[in-house]
């Protein structure tokens, strides 16, 4: 699963420049930069929220069984999977806006390659606050 996202990630790219270089504008680089990464953190939240619920299914069953050891380390493993899962989508911004603030650099848009740049920060921040809400939940299902 890990391989095929990767190579998804890598086409997206490829796609991404190799298009994007060959006959647009660096308004339109641009824009399809921030819509490629715009829609990593769509699917990474939407990810995280189904991944929050069916943690949180399991944590609350084995609290009302009386498991809270196993509950705990449930726990832990979500925590672990949702961190994981923000690295890999904040790797994946990152090469993408690299790419692409390279490529804007070099068609002479040094601007547009610092708002993509700007984008792509604000992009990884939400990546992080919603990983930290996460945490938040995962814990709070322990009534703390």
């Amino acid at each position: 699963m890990k391989t095929l996202l990767a190579f998804c990630a890598t086409l997206g790219l490829l796609m991404v420049t190799s298009t994007a270089s060959a006959h647009t504008s660096p308004e339109d680089l641009a824009a399809r930069c921030v819509g490629a990464v715009n829609g990593i953190v769509d699917r990474c939240q939407n990810a995280a929220a189904d991944e929050t619920q069916e943690c949180l299914q399991k944590i609350r069953r084995l609290l009302a069984e009386g498991r809270e050891r196993a509950a705990r380390r449930v726990a832990a493993d979500c925590i672990e999977s949702a961190t994981e899962r923000t690295e890999n989508c904040a790797k994946r911004i990152n090469r993408i806006c690299d790419e692409c603030v390279d490529q804007l650099v070099s068609l002479g848009a040094p601007q547009l390659a610092r708002r993509v740049n700007s984008a792509c920060e604000d992009a990884i921040s939400d990546l992080r606050s919603t990983l930290q809400r996460q945490k938040n939940a995962i814990r709070g299902a322990f009534g703390g």
